[in-house]
């Protein structure tokens, strides 16, 4: 046989048992329902967030195709110049190369002039003396 005391221990044990278990559980609910809320809270920030990021984001690329624009209209216009440029050089080198051949033909004529004033000044001059004899001799 059990003593008397036994029973109403057990029940009082439990009780005590089951209180805990009450005291736990209303603690994990007083902690689950503050995480909720931390975590509602956690959720609204992180939404606003990705609401910035959105826009910063579709700001950003707005501004690096406008850049992108900007490169492609600005190489377009350089290639242009390098090309008028070029065209233009090529130009100025047909131009020097006429006017080198000229001036080679006007040196080479000139040359040709006075080796033939030098030679006819020769034969002008004796040309010249002759006449004076004779002009001198027909006095």
């Amino acid at each position: 046989m059990t003593p008397a005391w036994v029973g109403p221990t057990v029940a009082i044990a439990l009780v005590i048992i089951a209180a805990s278990f009450l005291v736990i559980g209303g603690v994990v609910l007083a902690i689950g329902l503050s995480v909720k809320k931390q975590s509602a809270a956690l959720r609204a920030q992180l939404a606003a967030f990705t609401l910035e990021a959105r826009a910063v984001t579709t700001r950003v690329r707005s501004e690096i195709d406008g850049f992108a624009e900007l490169s492609a209209e600005a190489r377009g216009k350089l290639r242009g110049a390098i090309d008028a440029v070029d065209g233009r050089l090529q130009d100025l080198d047909a131009l020097v190369e006429v006017l080198q051949e000229e001036a080679e033909e006007t040196a080479l004529d000139v040359a040709a002039f006075v080796r033939t004033a030098r030679h006819a000044g020769g034969v002008l001059g004796t040309a010249r003396r002759m006449m004076k004899r004779r002009r001198g001799a027909d006095d």
